[in-house]
């Protein structure tokens, strides 16, 4: 089986990337400045993408053509190699007020439109808030490092709206049962299934870290919408949140106590 994964080495792709080879697949990677190889895939694992979702008002373009753009390439590719095709979607398409959501919405109308025309198989996997060790961005990392390196942490809105966070790990599963058949292709919610507001998010971080964290609130650069909860998720048993959470600071601890030696 040979398998292609796009943004390979991004925080996403390099954990599919790394699990997969260490089970043995033929596994090739695609990222920025690389060329692709002219291979007849089995699968393609479509993780390469822009991904702040408000960087994406001062950049437009770019976040078109290295999402909707890029995906028709792939997909393309997916339909003259009849290769299986997994795409990260979003749950922020329910209501698209910037360029990265609604790139995603309109890539997942293409994988539709392809599914009907071409009988394309493929998987559509509406991600909600991953997180984990190295991730470098996203609420639950930076709300940690703040904590445990005594930097500020910036909250956009009021901290009441909730998110759904999901660890990176259970991610690498689904996609380890996707390629080996033991779900369908079809479209789904990829979250914990439990909502989580930001207020709520950084209390438990104070808990777990002991640690008070220096925080702003500022207003919603885009607007958001107040709830994203995968409610009707495929992952099962996900790993608890408190769980998720010391594996991080764990990580940024060691990272930190890491540089002192260097």
């Amino acid at each position: 089986m040979k398998i292609l994964i796009t943004g390979y080495k991004g925080f996403i792709g390099s954990r599919i990337y790394d699990y997969l080879k260490s089970k043995d697949y033929e596994v090739y990677g695609y990222d920025l400045n690389d060329k692709l190889m002219d291979i007849k895939y089995d699968y393609i694992i479509h993780m390469a993408a822009r991904g702040l979702i408000r960087l994406s008002t001062e950049y437009p373009y770019e976040y078109y053509d290295d999402g909707l753009n890029l995906t028709m390439k792939f997909l393309e590719i997916a339909r003259k190699n009849n290769s299986k095709f997994i795409f990260p979607s979003s749950g922020s398409i329910k209501n698209p007020t910037n360029p990265y959501s609604l790139a995603k919405k309109n890539s997942v109308e293409w994988i539709h439109l392809y599914n009907n025309l071409y009988n394309l198989k493929s998987y559509i996997l509406k991600f909600y808030n991953i997180y984990g060790e190295k991730s470098g961005k996203g609420a639950l990392y930076l709300f940690t490092k703040a904590a445990l390196l005594n930097e500020k942490a910036t909250i956009y809105g009021d901290g009441s709206h909730v998110r759904d966070y999901l660890y990176v790990g259970d991610v690498v599963n689904l996609i380890y049962k996707l390629i080996n058949n033991e779900i369908t292709p079809g479209e789904y919610d990829v979250g914990s299934g439990i909502g989580t507001s930001v207020n709520d998010l950084l209390k438990t971080i104070e808990n777990i870290t002991g640690k008070k964290i220096n925080n702003e609130y500022r207003n919603y650069i885009v607007d958001e919408t107040e709830s994203l909860i995968a409610y009707n998720t495929v992952i099962k048993n996900p790993l608890p949140l408190k769980e998720g959470i010391k594996m991080v600071a764990e990580e940024i601890l060691n990272s930190k106590q890491d540089k002192k030696n260097i």
